[in-house]
């Protein structure tokens, strides 16, 4: 699972490879250092059901699950990821502008 990082600009690659490895892409040394610390700090969020949630914690390169949360969540900060797998390439995602 491999993603393309835009903020307006090319930022680079974040590649998920296995539990605790994600291979980043980035020619700014300072761009790389933030998101290798991104990809591998652990993130809190409310999770089960509406009345009786639950704090619940994970690291983004734990899996591919996580790491795609991780990924898509960088919309609130301003970048924009488009998926990137065997040659196909998809539309940008940005949860802050919604198509309609």
């Amino acid at each position: 699972m491999k993603y393309e990082i835009h903020n307006g600009d090319f930022v680079g690659t974040a590649e998920w490879k296995a539990p605790g490895e994600v291979a980043l892409d980035m020619p700014d040394p300072a761009q790389e250092t933030w998101f290798s610390r991104y990809f591998s700090s652990e993130d809190s969020f409310m999770g089960g059901p509406v009345e009786a949630g639950e704090m619940a914690c994970e690291r983004p390169d734990s899996s591919p699950e996580a790491f795609e949360r991780a990924a898509f969540r960088l919309a609130g900060h301003a970048y924009q990821v488009r998926a990137q797998g065997d040659g196909l390439r998809m539309k940008f995602h940005d949860e802050s502008r919604s198509e309609k």
